[in-house]
């Protein structure tokens, strides 16, 4: 594939969610001098985690940093949740609209050539109300008339992996592996660990993000991979 002509849509529930489903990914195309953009639904709340009052500064400046670090085009944020409360409690077709047209990075403004959503198979309610939304507004449409992008995949969450009730929900199934390698890891943790308002020790720590890249990198024959679904690709 020819990422140089690229223009990848990275849809995310939340901010984090681009770095821990597509890092290798968006590295790839930008290496290869494509375009990435990514869209986040929510930027969660200003809860206390741990005892912590987080602003919407501190998140708002976390955001800034990975996507210089990433060097990502831009980003929108559709909502943050003093808006808000969680992405699965708004109005299905709202949403929507935000993904075709309203938002600055919709896909009738930005006309992607592949856009990335979050997998279905989530216990996370919010990942499952971004991925209904997001194949809605990505469904089939008449190409004369408005913009269809060629690629479209879902992306996965250690969480989702490493809980074996989860299989109750179904199982998410790669059909596209991207290499990775053990700087590639390393680099995709450094990136994570900025979002400080996010990160935590278990299922979204350090050795749960290697494990995972291991067993899809196992799966063809790599030591590191990440892994997607194709739900759309046409040339």
């Amino acid at each position: 594939m020819d990422f140089e002509k690229e223009t990848l849509l990275v849809i995310a529930p939340h901010a984090d969610d681009e770095v821990l489903g597509c890092y290798g990914l968006i590295k790839k195309i930008k290496e290869n001098g494509g375009k990435v953009y990514v869209l986040i639904l929510s930027m969660g709340g200003y809860k206390k985690i741990e005892g912590t009052k987080i602003t919407k500064e501190q998140w708002k400046k976390e955001l800034e940093q990975v996507s210089k670090k990433m060097e990502i085009d831009d980003y929108d944020v559709a909502f943050f949740e003093d808006e808000i409360n969680h992405i699965d409690t708004m109005s299905q077709q709202d949403l929507i609209e935000i993904i075709e047209s309203k938002s600055k990075l919709s896909i009738s403004k930005l006309k992607p050539s592949i856009v990335a959503i979050p997998t279905i198979f989530s216990t996370h309610q919010d990942h499952v109300k971004t991925y209904q939304v997001a194949i809605s507004a990505l469904r089939p449409h008449p190409q004369k008339t408005s913009h269809m992008p060629s690629i479209v995949i879902s992306y996965e969450s250690p969480e989702y992996y490493f809980w074996s009730a989860s299989s109750e929900f179904g199982r998410f199934f790669p059909n596209f592996y991207l290499n990775l390698d053990e700087e590639n890891i390393k680099n995709k943790i450094d990136t994570l660990n900025i979002y400080q308002t996010q990160m935590r020790e278990g299922q979204r720590g350090k050795d749960s993000l290697t494990a995972l890249s291991r067993i899809r990198g196992n799966e063809i024959g790599l030591d590191y991979a990440e892994a997607f679904h194709i739900h759309r690709l046409f040339i």
